[in-house]
Formats: structure tokens, C-alpha cells, sequence
């Protein structure tokens, strides 16, 4: 199996110093010092006063814009929802690889790591063992989550080289009244770029820890005749951590893992567009050795230090669309696309039988999808932005399999299908110059448990011109995957009457923008999570079955700052408080930090062409599966980047982990392992050739 579900949950560990914190400090009052220096250089300048400012100033005034909250592109002032936005610039400035290394940097976020995959997190909720489903990811609104496991892949199994990225935007809250299944607690959409900002060739390479290869080639170019290439393709290869050391199984090989954190991943990027028509695809495969031993059972336990244990994972999607404006203010959107993902994992397992060799289990699984989408949109009466679409998706292939290969023996052959019929509805009222309000419903149908209809609203008031109020309420569902809905074994059985798990969230943002440089925002959030599903035992046979057990309340508040001027000096700060709660139990949910904190400041050293970066992430203490606890823990980063001192070429230089911090994450609840260590300090280079 590829995925556990975890139904424990405890008291909140107290959190404790890491000790290079005060280190951490030393950087932070370094920040605070630098842009305080900034603000004051930057004047006072206010923004009803933008048509009195200069060519210069001018320049400074950056207005974010945001698709994925609507659907449309929007200021992230008027969009209904708390936004982040992450540039490519930022992401080349602090030297980030993954979009796991992206997530950890933004408002709220924390991404956990078990040495197989990266899970999402976000506001206090990131149950081991479940990879992410309850955040949905898109590419060019493009949904990447698969049907069989929900995986919001963050780690080197994206499907996107991050170079590729032209922008990330995060959208917080539920959005299923636009997206349906899996934007429980957000949308994260990748803008790509696009072969003219490409404009020729890109050769880029880089090398690290643990024999850490990464390489790349792409193409891009806009034509006379308007249509708009790019292409990529980029190889990656690491032998990880050589010697991982795992008291729980100090009984073989000493509790060392050697060689077996190994990965290996391909991938492949194409888009093409000409006017309003366009044509892109991806492909990413990555390998990774498990060395863990995870997903031991009471007949059979995987075997440690065993270089067989690995996985494979395959995502493969094709999107084919058409956008057209016509001059009655219709706005019409078409789109086709084939989505295609495969697991493949190998377990060495012993089943405790002496006259019985060692089996090795192969658990695979496949899905092929198609679906369309049309959206239409029409301003009304002047004050109404109406957007209405209708999307229809067939699985036609949900596989799954598990035997054993030697000796041979057959436990799982199930081949399903599913469909999924969806309607959806918004109006964007512009009740007054300064007061939006911003309503949706969609209409899910699923095939394989029924409907479901999810609304949002967002009242949007600004008071004054740099000053926003957004009051937001939601409701959004994550549907059974096709693993909780189709997979049965031995010690399991399937549930006909397993349904969807649900949100709904109320949501007070404040945005204030300060000046031309600084803004500010400010969140309170309450949400209410019920029937979540988990893994309950049917006393009556023994057998195993997934269910909607759990419910959990999580509130908390988020505040962040951040300031950015035209000389390229930019910074932010934020921090989030969460609580968390079973509503059964009253205990807080596992791997969920009570206190999270980032800080990230990017410093120009000569003119636009050298800058230093660094990054802080910290949160406090959280509990584990198991019942234990992990430390809190702060983090730096760092990283010179320069460009065009040699014509065409940009060279960086990256340390994560600065001060080798040694904390770990919580595991699932099959792993034998309470919580797994993460990496200490790590050293990157690269170097791009633009030509």
C-alpha cells in the first residue's frame, strides 16, 4: 500500500528551543534592521497620489494579480480569499528546488517529509499518511491530484521542474464552489512560463549533498507569426543519505539503513499556443528507495536494510483549450484533457513463518482519465461578473493489484471505473465602487457515492484605497479515492457506504497596504472538519474497513508583513497560531504545530545582478501518532545568487539547514517508527547558460 491513514491523535508536546536559535535571532534582527532602513529611503508616499509620481516611483508599484481564486484575473485585493503569491524571481533568489521547499516558505504552510513523500500542510492539519488529498494542486488550472490516492505531489514527484514556474499562487480556504474534489483547504495553481519569456535556450545544471545531480535543457520562443513554443526536460539523480540510523530496529545491521535513500526522476514539459488556442503536457517519473521499512503488519513485517523496497510513481497529462473574448463581453473557455498515473511498489516481506521464505509483494495501481470543461462569462448590468461552467470526467481505467511475485500469489485484482458530472455558478457583484460581493455554488455528482453541493461567499470592503476587509464562508468535500473506495485484501473490506469528507470554514481577512513598499495582513480562521476518513476494525469478523470516523475543529489567526522596492531588496515575516481538536477525544491532532514562523529577506549586493538570501522556518513541538512528541525546531537557509556577470549565465550557491539543526517529523501509523529524522546541513550549486 502506498498510503496509511492515521487515526491517532494526542495532547500537543510542549515545544522546546532548537539550539541555534539564537543565531536565528541575530538574522532576524538583521531584517528587521535592513528594511526599517529601507522604509525610511522609501518616503511616504501615498497611493491616491499615483498619478503625481514619477517615471521612477512608478516602477515601484507592484499590484499582485490572481487567477485560480476566481477563475479570472483579478487584483488579490478583490479576490475572495487570503492570497499568497510566489514569483520565479523569489524562487530563483532563495534557491529553491522543490515545490515542497516553495510551500515551506509561504504564510502557513509546512511541508512533512517520511522519507518515501511529501505531505502538504496547512493551518495545524497535516495527518501522516495522507500525502497532501485535502489541498488541490493545478498546473495552468490544470488538476494534478490522482484519483487513486488523492497525491498533492510536492517532491521530486511534481511534474514540474521548478525553473518552469513562472509564478505560484496559494489560495487559502475552501474552494470546492469552483473546483470540487480535494480544495478542502486550498488551491495551489503553477503558472508556467511561457516559450517567449524563454526567448532560445536554457542549459541548467546543478550538484549537492549526498551526490545530488540535477540537469536540464529547454527551449522557448515566440514566432513572428504569433505561435508560442516551449519544451523541457530535465534528469535528476541523488544516492541520499548513505547511513540512516533507525533505533527501532537496532536488532539488524546495527539499526542502519545503508544505500537506501536513493532516488532517481525524469521529467518532461511542452506547451504550444497560437491566439486562443493552446496545447500543453507533462511527465514526471520518480524512483525512490524506501528505508524506513514501512508498512509492517501483524502477519508480515517488511524487511529492513533491504535494497528491494521501492516505489514508483508516473504522472503523465495532456490539456488541450481554447479561450475566446467576443465583443458583447462574452468570455467562452474550452478545454479537453487525458490525465494518466501509476504507482508501482516492491515490499520484501517476511510473514513469520519459518517454513516460508521471503516474499516480495508488489502493490501497483493505474489510472487513466478523461474529461472537458466549458466555462462562459459575462459581465451584467454593469455590476455583475457572472462565470459558469460545466465539467464531466470518466476514470475509465482505476486499477489496482497485489501479489506476491516469489512465490507467486494473488491478493487484489480490482478494475473500476468512476464518473464525475459537475455544474458550477458565480456572480461577482459590485455592489458599491468599494464593496464586492462575491458568491458561488457547484453541483457535484459522483458515481460512486452520490452528490454533493458546495457554496462559498466572500463580502470584499475597501473602506479606504489601501485599506481591505474580506469576510469569507465556505463549504468543500474531499471525495473517497478510488484506494479507500475499491482496495480489499485479506484483512480488509470495502465500505458501501463511505461518502465524502467535509469542510466548512469562516474566514476575517484585513489587508493593508502601507505606503509603496510595506503591507500587512491579518487572518482569524475557524474550521469545522467532519467525517474524516479513517481505518476502523469490524469487531464482528476481524476485517478491516475505512470509514467516516473523525471530526476536528481548527482555529487559529495568521499575521504576516512584507516589503519589496525597485532596487530588488524585498522581505516578509509572518507567523500563524493554530488550535486543533478532536471533537471526540478533545486531544490535539497529530503533526499539528501549535506556532509556525517565516522570515525570508533578499538583499541586492551590485546593481540587479548579485543578491543574498536568507530564509528562516520554525515551528513549535507536535505530537505524534504513536502517542510521543518532536521538538520545535528553526531552520535558515541561505543562498548567493547572481546573474549576467558573464553574459547569459546565472550561477547560485545554496545552503539548507545552515546550522544543522537536527529535528524530525511525525510518521504514519505504519511505520514502525515514531517519528523519522530529517536532513541536516546541505550544500547546492548551479549554474544556468541562457543562449
Amino acid at each position: 500500500m502506498k498510503t496509511g491513514i492515521s487515526i491517532t491523535v494526542g495532547l500537543i508536546g510542549a515545544a522546546r528551543r532548537a539550539k541555534p536559535a539564537c543565531r536565528s535571532g541575530v538574522v532576524a534582527f538583521v531584517f528587521a534592521g535592513l528594511l526599517s532602513a529601507a522604509a525610511q529611503d522609501s518616503g511616504r508616499t501615498n497611493l491616491a497620489r499615483l498619478k503625481a509620481l514619477n517615471l521612477e516611483q512608478l516602477l515601484e508599484v507592484k499590484v499582485d494579480t490572481v487567477y485560480a481564486a476566481s477563475k479570472r484575473e483579478q487584483s488579490v485585493t478583490e479576490a475572495p480569499a487570503s492570497v499568497s503569491i510566489v514569483t520565479a524571481e523569489e524562487i530563483k533568489q532563495q534557491g529553491h528546488r522543490t515545490l515542497a521547499d516553495i510551500l515551506n516558505g509561504v504564510r502557513g504552510f509546512y511541508v512533512s517529509y517520511d522519507r518515501g513523500y511529501s505531505a502538504i500542510g496547512v493551518r495545524g492539519v497535516n495527518r501522516p499518511g495522507d500525502y497532501g488529498g485535502r489541498m488541490l494542486i493545478t498546473v495552468d488550472g490544470h488538476r494534478m491530484n490522482d484519483p487513486v490516492y488523492d497525491t498533492a505531489a510536492s517532491g521530486m514527484d511534481f511534474i514540474l521542474d521548478v525553473d518552469l514556474i513562472e509564478r505560484v499562487e496559494v489560495i487559502r480556504g475552501p474552494g470546492s464552489s469552483l473546483y470540487g474534489n480535494n480544495a478542502f483547504f486550498g488551491v495551489i495553481n503553477i503558472i508556467t512560463r511561457k516559450g517567449g519569456s524563454v526567448n532560445g535556450a536554457e542549459v541548467a545544471g546543478s550538484a549537492g549533498t549526498f551526490d545530488t545531480y540535477t540537469g536540464r535543457v529547454s527551449y522557448g520562443n515566440k514566432f513572428t507569426n504569433g505561435v508560442e513554443l516551449l519544451l523541457s526536460g530535465t534528469l535528476y539523480d541523488s544516492a541520499g543519505d548513505r547511513s540512516l540510523y533507525f533505533p527501532e530496529f537496532a536488532a539488524i545491521n546495527n539499526g542502519v539503513a545503508e544505500n537506501m535513500d536513493d532516488g532517481q526522476a525524469r521529467s518532461a514539459f511542452a506547451s504550444l499556443s497560437w491566439k486562443g488556442l493552446s496545447l500543453e503536457g507533462g511527465f514526471v517519473s520518480r524512483k525512490k528507495t524506501w528505508p524506513t521499512a514501512a508498512y509492517s503488519t501483524a502477519d508480515a513485517i517488511t524487511i529492513f536494510n533491504d535494497q528491494r523496497f521501492v516505489s514508483t510513481d508516473e504522472r503523465l497529462y495532456a490539456d488541450l483549450k481554447f479561450q475566446h473574448a467576443f465583443e458583447n463581453e462574452w468570455d467562452l473557455m474550452v478545454r479537453a484533457y487525458y490525465d494518466r498515473y501509476q504507482f508501482d511498489g516492491q515490499y520484501p516481506y517476511d510473514y513469520l513463518d519459518p517454513l516460508q521464505p521471503v516474499y516480495l509483494n508488489r502493490d501497483f495501481a493505474q489510472s487513466q482519465s478523461v474529461g472537458g470543461e466549458v466555462q462562459v462569462s459575462k459581465t451584467i448590468l454593469e455590476k455583475h461578473r457572472v462565470i459558469a461552467g460545466v465539467e464531466m470526467r470518466y476514470d475509465f481505467r482505476l486499477d489496482q493489484k497485489n501479489a506476491d511475485l516469489d512465490p507467486p500469489a494473488t491478493y487484489l485484482d480490482s478494475r473500476e471505473t468512476a464518473e464525475i458530472v459537475s455544474l458550477y455558478l458565480q456572480d461577482e457583484f459590485q455592489i458599491r465602487r468599494n464593496l464586492i460581493l462575491n458568491t458561488g455554488l457547484r453541483y457535484d455528482h459522483f458515481s460512486t457515492f452520490g452528490e454533493t453541493v458546495n457554496p462559498r461567499a466572500a463580502l470584499i470592503h475597501q473602506p479606504w484605497e489601501q485599506t481591505t476587509f474580506k469576510a469569507i464562508y465556505g463549504q468543500a468535500f474531499r471525495a473517497p479515492n478510488a484506494y479507500e473506495s475499491f482496495y480489499f485484501s485479506t484483512v480488509n473490506k470495502l465500505n458501501p457506504s463511505l461518502g465524502p469528507e467535509t469542510i466548512r470554514s469562516y474566514e476575517v481577512v484585513w489587508e493593508q497596504q502601507l505606503g509603496l513598499h510595506w503591507r500587512t495582513s491579518a487572518s482569524l480562521f475557524y474550521n469545522d472538519v467532519k467525517d474524516l476518513i479513517g481505518y476502523r476494525e469490524d469487531l464482528t469478523d476481524g476485517l478491516f474497513y475505512f470509514d467516516n470516523l473523525d471530526a476536528v475543529v481548527a482555529k487559529g489567526a495568521e499575521f504576516e508583513v512584507a516589503g519589496q522596492w525597485a532596487s530588488g531588496l524585498r522581505g516578509r515575516a509572518s507567523y500563524t497560531y493554530t488550535h486543533t481538536q478532536d471533537a471526540a477525544t478533545g486531544q490535539r491532532l497529530s503533526n499539528s504545530p501549535e506556532h509556525l514562523g517565516k522570515l525570508s529577506l533578499s538583499v541586492p549586493l551590485w546593481q540587479d545582478k548579485l543578491f543574498a538570501s536568507v530564509e528562516l522556518q520554525g515551528m513549535s513541538g507536535r505530537q505524534t501518532v504513536q502517542g510521543g512528541s518532536v521538538d520545535g525546531f528553526v531552520v535558515a537557509n541561505a543562498t548567493l545568487f547572481s546573474r549576467e556577470l558573464v553574459k547569459g549565465l546565472e550561477v547560485s550557491a545554496s545552503v539548507y539547514n545552515l546550522f544543522d539543526t537536527h529535528y524530525r517529523d511525525p510518521a504514519a501509523d505504519d511505520f514502525t517508527q515514531d517519528s523519522i529524522q530529517q536532513d541536516g546541513r546541505q550544500f547546492r550549486v548551479k549554474a544556468t547558460w541562457k543562449f
